[in-house]
């Protein structure tokens, strides 16, 4: 499939045109729609019937030679679209579409798909009237035939319906996960969350903290390669932790998106630290940490620490960076700096925590293994009747070991 892409520089716009036009190619490609022809508009403000000028709209209705689709850098109005399509006869869609379609296809649980299809929906429902008959079956999948107002109205309702069913559904799995949580906190065990634009290396970095290889992570050059939260148990300064891989953010994330995946990103505002995982090889990597804290602002995200870890520094391009404090330079791929990392993340979670003296029966061998397995043991000895331990942990975690605490 071929595409004209189409990008507008106006006076009141937040985000660098030409890289975010680079970016709308790499989520083509990832489409496998090749981009064949560009065009680029300078207006004073966005029209608000056409999105670009009459004028343009002419000029692209030349260019369409070959050409099977034209997609729009920015998202469009449903009046935008039903105004393109009426104008240009062919398939109008936009940069929030293509970000969903790839949400769509690498979707591979059951919260995931369900994510996806409500903030889908929600993007569609506003759309219908302004897409030809054989359009928007191709949009929606099954069930969207026929033609006429009387079709709209049914597909309208159709989809309303998947979408409120897919909330019902997606409800029971949110009390599921929440559930999960509320366990995870009664264990006290810190919970670490990787941020970050997609394609920064998170999965990566996940893995590299993941001993053991099969609870490893899909890690994949392309963007949004993960869309499921997954967590997994890791050793920090000999302490277990809970390490929390999330879904990347990008450059106007759809607002959509982040509403169907509020619950899989609940993991991030409940973590006990962030690590902000930067790609220090890409001249953009000031945007892209703008971007991902607005985006966790937007979540609620205020006072949880955070780590930069500019990662990728292999490739030998970071000679540039300004760092944001407190930061760590890595390469997650090459495990560079990885001890460094590991440090800063101990120096942060656990500044709180002091060291106990404890004298454990023989019989309450359960208790030496747990904490042996979970905290950092300093030294520990086995004398006649007990095992004598010096413990590195939290204040509040040496209440339940009270009767095996020594007097100094």
């Amino acid at each position: 499939m071929n595409a004209l892409i189409v990008g507008v520089r106006y006076q009141d716009m937040n985000y660098d045109l030409d890289n975010s036009l680079i970016e709308l190619e790499q989520l083509c490609k990832a489409c496998n729609i090749e981009v064949t022809k560009k065009c680029i508009q300078s207006l004073d403000k966005i029209n608000p019937s056409l999105y670009i000028g009459t004028g343009k709209v002419q000029e692209i209705k030349a260019m369409l030679n070959d050409i099977d689709i034209v997609i729009f850098d920015e998202e469009l109005t449903p009046l935008q679209v039903k105004n393109l399509t009426d104008s240009l006869d062919i398939e109008i869609t936009d940069r929030t579409d293509l970000i969903l379609r790839i949400f769509e296809v690498r979707a591979q649980s059951k919260e995931a798909k369900l994510q996806v299809e409500i903030a889908k929906g929600q993007y569609l429902l506003p759309r219908l009237a302004g897409m030809k008959e054989h359009l928007y079956s191709q949009q929606g999948g099954s069930g969207f035939r026929g033609s006429g107002e009387k079709q709209i109205e049914l597909d309208r309702r159709l989809i309303a319906n998947q979408v409120l069913q897919a909330k019902k559904q997606l409800a029971k799995i949110v009390k599921q996960r929440q559930n999960q949580r509320k366990r995870r906190k009664n264990n006290e065990m810190k919970v670490i969350a990787l941020v970050g634009y997609t394609n920064s290396g998170k999965s990566t970095l996940m893995n590299a903290f993941c001993i053991n290889k099969d609870k490893q992570v899909l890690q994949k050059d392309m963007l949004f390669a993960t869309l499921e939260t997954a967590t997994r148990s890791v050793m920090i300064n000999h302490h277990s932790c809970l390490l929390t891989d999330t879904v990347g953010f990008i450059e106007r994330l759809p607002h959509h998106l982040i509403q169907a995946f509020r619950s899989t990103l609940e993991e991030v505002v409940e973590a006990d630290l962030l690590v902000h995982v930067v790609d220090a090889s890409n001249p953009n990597y000031e945007s892209y940490i703008k971007t991902t804290n607005l985006v966790l602002e937007e979540l609620g995200v205020k006072d949880t620490p955070m780590i930069y870890a500019y990662n990728k520094v292999d490739l030998n391009k970071y000679g540039f960076i300004v760092p944001l404090d407190p930061y760590v330079f890595i390469s997650a791929k090459e495990r560079i700096g990885l001890d460094q990392l590991e440090k800063t993340i101990s120096d942060i979670l656990f500044k709180d925590y002091a060291i106990y003296h404890l004298n454990i029966p023989y019989q309450d061998g359960e208790i030496f293994k747990y904490l042996h397995q979970h905290n950092l043991v300093l030294e520990f000895q086995y004398l006649e009747n007990s095992i004598y331990l010096k413990v590195e942990m939290h204040p509040k975690e040496i209440n339940k070991y009270s009767k095996y605490l020594l007097k100094n």
